[in-house]
């Protein structure tokens, strides 16, 4: 068995599809490139892929992650060439490399970066925001209401330390309004790195709540930029495709 894992993009025009419909995107995307792809056995077979830690509803990507199986060796640049020739052009393929791990991506992931615009409706002097970020991140717990779904469907509320999983953090004001962003007085650029994956994971929409309930940074909008996953590798941070990773 052959396998390859490539990183991707997602733009603007797809950041509203659900992590499914994106796998049937690549899905059909497979079937039309005709790339030796294994697929899974049964009535109705599937392309075997894993993906790396799904993207939330409203965001975009550059440094995402997939695993192909295949049934044949495929070099990793023509590997590219026909994905991108058959995906969407708000999809896009920018590096491959073989894969000999047998660690799949979804399982491997321990780290994210994100870029976050966010958006508040008042004026607020950016010295001041950032003096309460600063305050914010000195403390030694930041705690937060988490609201998921319990096991019989009903919401469930759980107070947790977002802290340890914030491994780094800068704030700044930005300087030029997003078009259609005009309403809002003020905006606010916050670049993160985030534990994430099956072990521990920070979502950006928590660290928003925390700002507004710890901080006093009301945000009332925001976009969402993924700009990067990570593994472990005798514990630093690494680049999926490296090929230390791979080997």
């Amino acid at each position: 068995m052959n396998s390859i894992r490539i990183r991707f993009t997602r733009g603007e025009e797809v950041k509203f599809i659900s992590h499914l419909d994106l796998m049937k995107v690549f899905e059909r995307a497979i079937r039309r490139s005709g790339l030796p792809m294994s697929y899974s056995q049964g009535f109705n077979p599937h392309p075997q892929m894993v993906f790396g830690m799904p993207l939330s509803v409203g965001m975009t990507g550059s440094g995402e992650y997939a695993d192909f199986e295949l049934v044949s060796e495929a070099k990793p640049e023509m590997f590219v060439k026909r994905l991108n020739e058959a995906l969407p052009e708000a999809i896009r393929v920018t590096a491959a490399g073989i894969k000999n791990t047998k660690s799949n991506i979804m399982a491997s992931i321990t780290g994210a970066d994100y870029i976050m615009e966010l958006f508040v409706r008042e004026e607020l002097q950016p010295e001041a925001a950032l003096r309460s970020f600063n305050n914010m991140m000195k403390q030694d717990a930041i705690p937060v209401i988490k609201e998921s779904k319990g096991k019989d469907g009903r919401d469930t509320f759980k107070e947790t330390d977002i802290k340890p999983l914030i491994i780094s953090a800068s704030f700044e004001a930005m300087q030029d309004m997003h078009p259609g962003y005009e309403d809002f007085k003020t905006a606010f650029i916050l670049k993160a790195r985030f534990r994430a994956g099956n072990a521990a994971n920070l979502r950006p929409d928590l660290f928003i709540k925390a700002l507004s309930e710890q901080a006093g940074i009301p945000v009332a909008a925001s976009r969402v930029h993924r700009s990067a996953l990570y593994v472990d590798f005798n514990g630093v941070m690494t680049d999926p495709l490296d090929p230390a990773i791979l080997a």
